[in-house]
């Protein structure tokens, strides 16, 4: 139990936020966690009033607290539009759980779940490609990034979304950047928290609104609002150098609170210099299924066709 009172205003807390040392009480951490995705979403120009938005739910907290924050923040915009959907890798005993959770929600908010799968756009589920995937591939999760975001794309321009919205928060954006960094990607730190990008002809642009949310955070808007979610780890989440990223800044995040945070807006920092002398590349058509591509093949077909997929 939680002996502190509201550092707003003064009420029994029931939540701390360790990065900013404040003690929350269940309205005041409510409204400070709608009045950051709205500030983050306003810093960075992410939305526009007559936005028509897809947004990713998965059944997890984090897209929970995503569409949530999003329905209450647009209805302030009558001319906006939300479209939410789910896209269904194909992961036996896990994803049914999750497109329950996205339903209830939809549902409970007056919104009409669009559910997409891997099965009928790429022919296969992920399991089907875990199976079948060469000894010395790379993991799943690597696939499965790829292939969902085709996937929120072909959705997005199926149902004529202006924009897409996920709802990667600060923990996973903080491990985005080291990822990169390891890999010597460095390049792709560029992508950090950067506004809404000019749209390009076949790729809808996408936003990130929970970037100054970490994942304590979702869970407490989550559970405090009593949203509907599931919170079972996804089955191949231990393949995943992601994983081990995780564990490690849980652990500093812990031990010194801010780390997220510094990591963050440092990588907003060298997004920032990257771009200055960055060049941009030419998009082209991909020569296997024509979608836009800075390389011969886009990642999508390059990887099916690792596995012999097409």
């Amino acid at each position: 139990m939680m002996h502190s009172e509201c550092s707003k205003c003064g009420q029994p807390a029931v939540y701390l936020r360790r990065h900013t040392s404040e003690f929350l009480c269940k309205s005041c951490m409510v409204k400070t966690t709608e009045e950051r995705v709205r500030r983050t979403i306003n810093r960075h120009k992410m939305l526009q009033d007559d936005d028509r938005i897809l947004v990713g739910v998965s059944g997890g907290k984090d897209s929970a607290t995503l569409l949530h924050v999003l329905a209450r923040i647009e209805a302030d915009f009558p001319e906006a539009q939300i479209v939410p959907v789910t896209i269904d890798e194909g992961i036996e005993g896990y994803r049914d759980k999750g497109l329950t959770a996205a339903h209830q929600l939809a549902s409970s908010l007056g919104l009409e779940l669009q559910v997409r799968s891997f099965k009928d756009l790429f022919g296969r589920t992920l399991d089907d490609i875990v199976r079948t995937r060469p000894v010395g591939s790379i993991g799943a999760c690597s696939f499965c990034g790829v292939l969902r975001r085709r996937a929120l794309n072909s959705a997005a321009l199926e149902l004529g979304a202006d924009v897409v919205a996920t709802g990667h928060n600060m923990d996973d954006e903080a491990q985005t950047i080291l990822m990169n960094m390891i890999r010597g990607d460095s390049h792709r730190i560029a992508r950090t928290n950067r506004p809404r990008d000019p749209p390009i002809k076949g790729l809808v642009p996408r936003v990130k609104p929970l970037t100054e949310l970490t994942t304590r955070d979702t869970v407490a808007y989550a559970y405090h609002m009593e949203l509907p979610y599931h919170d079972i780890p996804c089955p191949y989440a231990g393949e995943a150098l992601r994983n081990d990223l995780r564990t490690f800044l849980n652990d500093m995040e812990y031990k010194r609170p801010g780390t997220l945070l510094a990591i963050l807006r440092s990588g907003e920092t060298i997004a920032e210099i990257l771009d200055r002398g960055s060049v941009t590349k030419e998009v082209r058509a991909c020569e296997k299924c024509g979608e836009p591509t800075s390389s011969r093949l886009c990642k999508v077909c390059a990887l099916l066709e690792e596995i012999g997929a097409w």
